[in-house]
């Protein structure tokens, strides 16, 4: 009986070590915790942190529109913002292919406000990552982003493009088979452009502020307001961001060393959201950074560049 049961234990081992070294197990199982995927798409490429450290960088390309965010169907423009990993592809169009949770809430809260997608669709996004399942494609947000190969260069006839997808992110096949391999579901993906000012940098993290009573976003008089908040080198930065189509844009910035119920460091509230301090503006606490007014909004936007760089928000809503 004992060696029965010792045989049959041993052949239970002997099939668990085939599976997992034919990749039939959970893929949680043999890769390691702390990863995150950060994409600029100002500096073109794609850096993998592992437990805080730089893994990996790779050069990378993005949709024919490379500058723009992404914010409806079949406009060529790579999305910004925070994301995770839904699935991986062995096999695929262009080579292997890691699919990203596009659209996400902040997508689907931006389509509603500009119009791109109705309230019903709306609603049917917001089921869908709550639930945790395929967002349907045929929204006015489209969907079917992800980062795959093809190669950071293509040639269409005798014309060779840098960025070339229709929005995905696209690597060379040897580096995207490198991060197929370092890589799981559920692992958080970062797209910033760190080309643009603090507003359209930090536009793509924020959520709206007002909702009604079945949670659908709300503009009072036509001004929407989104809110973000972000650990940097700094301090926490809370920031709210104002929209409207009379309105125009504003941002403020408040800086804390520690929790939201201390005195602010620095209070920056730029009322045109064009990246610089003038007249119309007010900052207070500028004697903490011992600079101008524009060189201490400087140091604002580079401290979130740095945080963003490193995937500091990667666990603050990502999946939300």
């Amino acid at each position: 009986m004992l060696k029965h049961l010792y045989l049959k234990s041993q052949l239970i081992i002997y099939v668990i070590l085939i599976l997992s070294s034919a990749g039939a197990l959970p893929e949680t199982s043999r890769l390691p915790a702390g990863r995150i995927i950060v994409i600029d798409k100002a500096r073109k490429d794609l850096v993998l942190f592992m437990d805080g450290r730089q893994a990996a960088r790779f050069p990378a390309s993005f949709g024919i529109d490379p500058d723009s965010d992404k914010y409806k169907a079949f406009d060529c423009a790579t999305p910004e913002g925070r994301y995770f990993i839904t699935h991986k592809k062995f096999k695929s169009r262009f080579h292997r292919l890691l699919g990203i949770s596009y659209p996400n809430l902040t997508n689907a809260e931006n389509g509603l406000s500009a119009g791109v997608i109705s309230i019903a669709e709306y609603k049917r996004i917001v089921e869908d990552i709550r639930k945790s399942v395929w967002t349907s494609c045929d929204t006015g947000l489209g969907c079917d982003i992800a980062i795959h190969g093809g190669g950071v260069f293509r040639y269409f006839g005798k014309t060779r493009e840098r960025d070339w997808t229709e929005g995905c992110i696209a690597l060379n096949d040897k580096d995207i088979e490198k991060l197929f391999d370092l890589c799981g579901s559920g692992d958080p993906v970062i797209i910033y452009n760190s080309r643009r000012n603090l507003y359209g940098i930090i536009r793509p993290f924020a959520h709206i502020k007002d909702f009604d009573d079945k949670g659908v976003p709300l503009c009072p008089d036509g001004v929407c307001t989104f809110l973000a908040e972000i650990p940097t080198s700094l301090g926490r930065m809370l920031f709210v961001l104002k929209e409207g189509k009379d309105y125009g844009r504003s941002i403020s910035v408040t800086v804390y060393q520690g929790s939201a119920r201390e005195k602010p460091l620095l209070v920056l509230v730029d009322r045109n959201a064009d990246g610089y301090m003038s007249s119309m503006d007010s900052i207070s606490g500028l004697d903490v950074y011992e600079s101008s007014p524009d060189a201490a909004y400087e140091k604002v936007r580079e401290a979130v560049i740095d945080a963003l760089s490193r995937g500091d928000i990667a666990d603050s809503g990502s999946r939300r």
